[in-house]
């Protein structure tokens, strides 16, 4: 049961914010606000949950590694994605209109699978070995990026029945890196233990770069509203009660 709910939890935030997407035109200080949210609740998220309970469970040096290999690591993603997992997004091109640009999708695939490879928690004992903290997390962070990603794929094709499927297929990509982890600990992989807090370091490292990039990314001239300092706010309180 708790495998399902895993799934739905992580595949349904792409999936309502993919048909918002397609039904509705959103207003680019709009998204800009929700970016600035999403990015303030994994900031936050990270610091006051994530980091203390990985370095409470593994090895400090090997856990701190693995933070900076995926803060890495998603520098290597963005030179293919272009930064659309932090909302980042060139539109109105000839080569945005003329060719699919596969090399976004694939750097997002790539990051999506990453980012659902820790969901399934061994430590998460309460909860059926699921992390639905992370999910939660997961699914704020999902919403202004599939927005994004449906705005870049309307100016390709915008009636293409292809979109649908390069939807869906997002929508199931961290799903697939969950079901991946409970693959590997249901077959017995030999140090499991070790494997998990590798995953959910590295996804840290993600969340690092991807929440600080889009903090600086929504400010003008790295000066913000209070419209701006409202929503990270709300963020930082709401991942606060939730860690």
């Amino acid at each position: 049961m708790n495998e399902i709910l895993a799934i739905v939890g992580l595949a349904t935030p792409i999936l309502f914010a993919g048909l918002l997407a397609y039904n509705l035109n959103i207003i680019q200080s709009r998204l800009r606000l929700i970016l600035a949210f999403s990015a303030a609740y994994l900031f936050a998220l990270s610091i006051m949950h994530m980091l203390p309970e990985a370095f409470s469970n593994g090895n400090i040096k090997t856990v701190g590694l693995f933070i900076v290999l995926g803060f890495c690591l998603q520098l290597l993603i963005d030179t293919f994605s272009t930064g659309i997992e932090h909302g980042h997004v060139h539109l109105h091109s000839h080569a945005c209109k003329t060719h699919l640009p596969y090399g976004i999708i694939i750097g997002l695939m790539l990051h999506s699978f990453l980012e659902g490879l820790p969901v399934y928690d061994i430590n998460a004992h309460k909860s059926g070995n699921v992390n639905f903290q992370l999910i939660l997390g997961l699914g704020i962070h999902n919403l202004p990026i599939t927005i994004a990603f449906v705005a870049l794929l309307k100016e390709h094709s915008p009636q293409g029945s292809k979109n649908w499927l390069f939807l869906l297929l997002f929508a199931f990509m961290s799903p697939l890196g969950y079901l991946f982890s409970y693959a590997l600990q249901s077959i017995g992989l030999h140090d499991y233990q070790i494997y998990s807090e590798m995953a959910f370091a590295m996804v840290i490292g993600i969340f690092l770069h991807i929440s600080t990039a889009i903090l600086f990314e929504t400010s003008d001239q790295h000066k913000y509203n209070i419209a701006k300092v409202m929503v990270m706010a709300c963020g930082i309180v709401l991942a606060y009660f939730i860690s």
